[in-house]
């Protein structure tokens, strides 16, 4: 059913928000920080908040709130048993699919060419023409964990550079990707994996995914990278697996926790690549994930099913 009159949103965001928002039709906006008192009497339609929610959603659900949008797309830190059952979730799915594409294409041709190991700054010692380690990606296998938006696109570009491209998905369904085979079980092809790159969400499902079990089975010279969630890797299993060189390397955008402890063995061991959970940022993503918010506006003012709502008992 339309919605007729004005829509009152919380920007939950401790940021303000972009004019293409603050000039949406019938919009009425009331900044409140999360960690802020829910004043007496407030009520609201939407809430735009973090994936994280924060210390007064509870709350703040509590005051009339049909629709909460959250700027991201994992929902794993989400309070999801703080949502009534007529109460409507959306993530910007597939806002950042580009950029983390790209940051994890880059990774695998940072590690099959040796960069930034091959740079010098000096004559090298094992001559002109030596005998640098690099491969490269054609031929080789990716196996890709998660193929929603992320996952797809990677596999999309990696099937551009004629890699053999293996998608890992929890339902038997038919491929996303044209040229990408898919399977339900990462143990089964776990082994021919040169390259596993981790684009799931955070669930009950793929907590540990990444284990000493699975990690036995791997290719040796295994290259993994993780643009997911920390929580899918056993930390504890993969420092072993790169001590025994069982893994080659580790290319980390994300860990758990983040972020992690000053003296945290990620930060100095020659196997890992760390990065401070940024694979999706590019001049555009904040703009991506504000139109979410923007197409789901206009829908729930037409009385439409919202894009990206998260399945609660999915957890994503």
């Amino acid at each position: 059913m339309r919605r007729t009159g004005t829509i009152h949103v919380i920007n939950h965001l401790r940021m303000e928000l972009p004019e293409r928002i603050t000039s949406l039709p019938d919009i009425r906006i009331t900044a409140l920080s999360p960690d802020a008192e829910v004043p007496v009497g407030l009520h609201a339609d939407v809430v735009f908040t973090h994936t994280v929610g924060g210390p007064n959603l509870p709350e703040l659900l509590g005051r009339g709130v049909r629709w909460i949008q959250v700027m991201g797309v994992g929902v794993d830190k989400f309070p999801l048993d703080a949502l009534a059952d007529d109460q409507v979730l959306a993530c910007a799915r597939g806002a950042t699919a580009i950029p983390i594409s790209e940051f994890a294409l880059a990774a695998m041709t940072s590690f099959a060419k040796a960069i930034p190991e091959v740079w010098i700054d000096r004559p090298p010692e094992n001559g002109w023409f030596g005998s640098a380690r690099i491969s490269g990606l054609h031929g080789r296998t990716a196996v890709i964990v998660g193929v929603g938006g992320i996952g797809s696109r990677i596999a999309r570009l990696a099937l551009a550079f004629d890699m053999r491209v293996i998608g890992v998905r929890r339902r038997s369904r038919p491929s996303p990707v044209e040229g990408m085979a898919v399977t339900t079980s990462l143990a089964e092809v776990i082994g021919e994996a040169d390259h596993l790159v981790l684009a799931a969400p955070a669930t009950a499902a793929t907590t540990k995914l990444v284990d000493a079990d699975l990690l036995a089975r791997a290719k040796p010279g295994l290259h993994i990278v993780n643009v997911a969630r920390g929580a899918l890797i056993d930390q504890a299993a993969l420092r072993a697996a790169l001590d025994d060189g069982c893994v080659a390397r580790a290319t980390l955008d994300a860990v758990d926790p983040e972020p992690l402890p000053d003296d945290h063995w990620m930060f100095t061991h020659p196997n890992v690549k760390l990065s401070p959970h940024v694979s999706w940022a590019a001049p555009g993503s904040r703009t991506a994930m504000n139109d979410a918010f923007v197409a789901n506006y206009h829908r729930f003012r037409a009385g439409e099913p919202l894009l990206g709502v998260v399945e609660r008992s999915e957890g994503y």
